[in-house]
């Protein structure tokens, strides 16, 4: 099959585009967080994305730059009931008491449980000699943990993410 020319073919502005380079030339626009753009070379960009949650301000009035997604970060997320370029879910999780189904821990308990009058004369005196006093005390165990967050990223295969923003003016 012959190549076909794509010098004709027109991309809709704000089309996502993984690839395993970090340029894909100056009408598509890196997801980093720093790179900064020029608002007068991107005017329909622009008044399509201003005032969207990853549509960042530059450091002067006249650029712009777009959130960071961060390596691992599931751009799949399809539908539209949520908005288009939330980040949402999490790489991480720290995982609360109230999370953790109910359970309890089994431990050994070594405290003694005596009973006067049951073992003859030495088993009603040793309470008194030894300082010992039966006692019914209720049992907890301690709480464990640190408080971490748990990694729950899955394995992945890391691509730059960028988005068409047309040709540059």
């Amino acid at each position: 099959m012959a190549g076909v020319d794509l010098r004709d073919v027109i991309l809709p502005i704000g089309l996502l585009r993984h690839a395993l380079f970090d340029d894909l030339g100056p009408a598509w626009l890196r997801l980093d967080g720093k790179t900064e753009y020029q608002r007068a070379s991107y005017p329909e960009f622009v008044a399509k994305a201003s005032g969207m949650g990853w549509f960042l301000a530059g450091s002067t009035a006249s650029t712009f730059k777009l959130v960071k997604v961060p390596v691992g970060t599931a751009t799949v997320a399809s539908g539209f009931d949520g908005v288009a370029g939330s980040l949402i879910g999490s790489d991480s999780v720290t995982l609360t008491l109230a999370m953790l189904p109910e359970h309890d821990h089994g431990y050994v308990d070594d405290t003694v449980e005596m009973k006067a009058g049951t073992a003859g004369l030495l088993g009603g005196l040793l309470p008194l000699l030894t300082g010992s006093t039966a006692k019914a005390q209720p049992k907890t165990t301690a709480k464990a943990g640190g408080g971490k967050p748990v990694p729950i990223k899955p394995p992945g295969f890391v691509a730059h993410l960028f988005v068409f923003a047309g040709r540059p003016r």
